[in-house]
């Protein structure tokens, strides 16, 4: 009887180290410890990012477990910082980048943007951020789940602010958001003489609204392109299957 219940407790174990990790093609991203875990937004952007042109080194800002920069590494051979101010996901961002085929290109530090900006000599050529976004809500008694999705540490104008400081003149900056937050991001961005160059309006099923809006800035004012993604109708649309393809096995 106490080896079935050993065996029972050992497979208890699996089952739920298994629960925690999650597959891509190409890697695998423990996300239970992070504030920020793998979700459809992080995949959205991750996979939509559009890369400029020699593109040599990438900033993560609010990395969390890291699936972000590790999707980008996967179809660029830049250098990939991310950084986060939890220090559980920067330790398990840096397992999941070790555990990764391109572990020699990508580096998570425990830092907030502002004091980054103090230490780092470096401009980048793309900067992208999955960015809490809740203002003035009611929070989760959670307080990690307060720092994925509440703003109080990183306000919208710290973080576009920081960014203008980073970016280089040629550079790109991506970004997903709710739709109603788009607005306010224009005004701020403007202030900065960031452009929003392409936007994709992510509408999760045929028949609902679009609740979140991917956004590329760069310096340069030009024609902004537009276009929609439906993620669900009867399963994954062919558009989805079509941008995440490189990323995930997908079972309609």
């Amino acid at each position: 009887m106490g080896a079935k219940i050993q065996i029972i407790i050992y497979l208890c174990r699996v089952k739920k180290i298994i629960k925690i990790m999650f597959h891509f093609k190409q890697f695998s991203v423990s996300h239970s410890e992070s504030t920020m875990k793998v979700g459809t937004d992080a995949v959205l952007l991750g996979a939509w990012m559009p890369i400029p042109e020699n593109c040599d080194n990438i900033l993560d800002i609010g990395s969390g477990c890291g699936v972000i920069s590790l999707m980008l590494a996967q179809r660029t051979e830049a250098m990939i910082t991310g950084i986060d101010m939890d220090k559980k996901s920067v330790k398990e961002a840096q397992k999941n980048a070790e555990n990764s085929p391109w572990k020699e290109r990508i580096h998570f530090f425990q830092e907030n943007v502002q004091d980054f900006i103090q230490k780092t000599p470096q401009k980048f050529r793309l900067i992208i951020t999955n960015p809490p976004f809740f203002e003035n809500s009611l929070k989760s008694p959670k307080s990690k789940r307060n720092r994925s999705s509440h703003n109080d540490n990183l306000s919208f104008e710290t973080l576009i602010s920081s960014v203008d400081m980073l970016l280089t003149e040629k550079g790109v900056f991506g970004i997903i958001l709710p739709i109603n937050i788009v607005d306010k991001i224009k005004i701020i961005t403007l202030e900065k003489r960031l452009y929003a160059t392409k936007k994709t309006y992510i509408y999760p099923t045929p028949y609902k609204k679009p609740n979140r809006i991917l956004i590329m800035f760069e310096r340069e004012e030009k024609p902004c392109e537009k276009d929609q993604l439906v993620i669900r109708d009867n399963g994954y649309t062919d558009e989805y299957l079509l941008l995440v393809k490189e990323y995930l096995k997908i079972n309609n």
